[in-house]
């Protein structure tokens, strides 16, 4: 019962969950919103509903990639027998719902943007993943709007806009080199991504235009005097371990995937200076 239960646990990776949610607390604090219950209220709400959500978006991925997954990530409950995939499609729903209606108590704009990326995610597991670039952007935009949903919260969204931009751009260019990773389960599973088609030298090529656009967004906030230079010093940090990321795609696309990653959670700390 306790392994089972673990089962469930781990399959919303729910590292990634809280730093959705944390993306979404970030939206309504780089609004410099004061600090009062009608703020309080709708940023915890906010984060509960990313943070469900996200959850349910990973499990119903697993699902629909559970074949493969046996190639990619034998090791997870689904593929590894430890969660049934009816179990693992209920489990899904149950959060996607629940996620939505942690929404609608915020406001209409927030419940509409959470209806949306449910569904978005559910046709992105079913059948845009393996679209050519379509899943990578698809994601891109479902992580980047955290920062709408998280500004959309209290009503704010220039400075969530211009985070939206940017983490967009990045996360693109993040799902481009995890394909690269992906590749032999994706073949196999005659999936269509960009390495497949147009091959790794081309969605190296890829993966760095999005990572370079990412870069050129990210001073915006500074620019424009929403933030200040120790906001410019951090996202200037983040910047190059972005673009290291990149640069290690070609020789180990799994380290370069995990350098990305915790790239962005530097820019999610210059955000957080950023709102100060």
């Amino acid at each position: 019962m306790r392994s089972r239960t673990r089962s469930y646990i781990a399959e919303i990776r729910a590292f990634n969950c809280l730093m959705a949610a944390f993306a979404s607390l970030i939206g309504v604090f780089v609004s410099k919103a004061p600090l009062a219950y009608d703020v309080i209220v709708p940023a915890v709400l906010a984060f509960v509903a990313v943070f469900l959500v996200t959850a349910g978006g990973n499990v119903i991925n697993d699902y629909f990639d559970v074949d493969i997954d046996r190639v990619n990530k034998p090791r997870r409950a689904l593929p590894s027998g430890l969660i049934t995939r009816r179990s693992a499609l209920v489990y899904a729903l149950t959060l996607l719902l629940f996620g939505a209606a942690a929404s609608l108590l915020i406001n209409p704009i927030c419940f509409g943007l959470a209806a949306l990326n449910a569904v978005l995610l559910v046709l992105y597991s079913w059948k845009l993943k393996r679209s050519v670039l379509v899943g990578n952007l698809l994601i891109g935009y479902l992580t980047g709007s955290i920062f709408l949903f998280g500004g959309a919260a209290v009503y704010s969204f220039f400075i969530p806009g211009v985070l939206f931009v940017s983490a967009m751009l990045a996360i693109t260019s993040r799902e481009v080199v995890k394909d690269i990773e992906d590749l032999t389960g994706d073949r196999r599973a005659g999936a269509s991504t960009l390495p497949i088609r147009y091959g790794v030298l081309g969605s190296l090529a890829a993966a760095a235009l999005f990572m370079l656009a990412a870069v050129a967004v990210s001073p915006l906030p500074f620019i424009i005097g929403a933030s200040g230079y120790p906001y410019l010093g951090i996202v200037i940090a983040a910047d190059v371990i972005l673009l290291y990321g990149v640069a290690l795609s070609r020789s180990d696309p799994a380290r370069a995937s995990t350098v990305v990653k915790y790239g962005m959670v530097v820019v999610l700390l210059a955000y957080v200076v950023g709102g100060i």
